[in-house]
Formats: C-alpha cells, sequence, structure tokens
C-alpha cells in the first residue's frame, strides 16, 4: 500500500508509518516528488470542487431562507389583520387544527443617520494594520512587536 493510500484511509492523519513512507531522501527524491505534486493537485482539485459545492448548497440555503421569510412576513401580516386579539395583552392569536400563531411584540433600534450618531454610542475595533507595518520595517524603521518574516511557497506546474 503507498503513502497516499494510506494517508486517504486515515482521513489525512498521519500515522508514524506513514511519516516514514512520507519521508523524502536523495535516493527517493523524483519518485516522491512526482508523487506528492499529483497527490497535491488532486487534493487541490478536490478541495475545489468542495468549494463549488458549498457554494451551491449556500445558494440553496439562502433561497430556502429567503421564501421562509417572505412566508413568515406574509403569515404575520395576515395575522395582524385576521387574527383573534388577546384582551390583556392586545397581541393577536390564531389557532388551526396543527399549529397556535401569536405575534409577540418587541423592540429594536433602527439607525436612520449613522453620521448623527454621537461618539459615545460608537464601537471601535482594534486592528493590527500589517500592510503599514511592512511598509515601515521596508523603509527601515524598527516596530515593536513586529517583523518581516521570509516565506516560500511551492509552486507546481
Amino acid at each position: 500500500m503507498n503513502f497516499i493510500s494510506m494517508m486517504e484511509e486515515n482521513g489525512g492523519e498521519v500515522t508514524d508509518e506513514i511519516m516514514e513512507d512520507l519521508a523524502i531522501r536523495r535516493e527517493n527524491f523524483q519518485h516522491k516528488a512526482e508523487a506528492y505534486s499529483k497527490f497535491i493537485l488532486k487534493l487541490e482539485s478536490e478541495a475545489d470542487q468542495a468549494a463549488a459545492e458549498i457554494k451551491r448548497i449556500q445558494a440553496i440555503k439562502k433561497a430556502k431562507e429567503n421564501t421562509s421569510t417572505r412566508l413568515r412576513e406574509t403569515l404575520r401580516d395576515a395575522l395582524m389583520v385576521f387574527g383573534n386579539e388577546n384582551p390583556k395583552t392586545g397581541n393577536k392569536a390564531y389557532e388551526t387544527a396543527l399549529f397556535k400563531l401569536s405575534l409577540r411584540k418587541s423592540q429594536s433600534v433602527e439607525i436612520l443617520d449613522e453620521a448623527s450618531i454621537p461618539p459615545a454610542f460608537w464601537v471601535i475595533k482594534k486592528e493590527v494594520w500589517k500592510s503599514e507595518i511592512s511598509k515601515a520595517i521596508k523603509d527601515g524603521e524598527f516596530v515593536p512587536g513586529a517583523e518581516l518574516k521570509e516565506n516560500y511557497g511551492l509552486q507546481i506546474k
């Protein structure tokens, strides 16, 4: 059994046996480089297919949520008109053989003009500005807590 089959059977988990098979040495470099490259491209292709399927399923989910929201709003509006008013709460309700429908009052804040909101009601998100840090370090500045890191990415063509 080759290491690729072993990795797939283990769901991507790497055992000591697989690590020994994965080890690249001078005598097996060409063979392993070709095998790794094929396997990497296969996995990336499968990941792309999975991403496309996720997008497709998310679109179905969104369509169902939108339809549900529209139906819920239509039913709510109808209940407001045709529902029976509870004398204690003033809320409208209606019962069918299968369901009990009722309205519940709630409140939410609606922002009419963000520019008019006083500063005390704003939340400021603190976030590291990596592109500016990179620029500063490249210009010779010392930035405490940060450094440029050299990375090497593998290209397979």
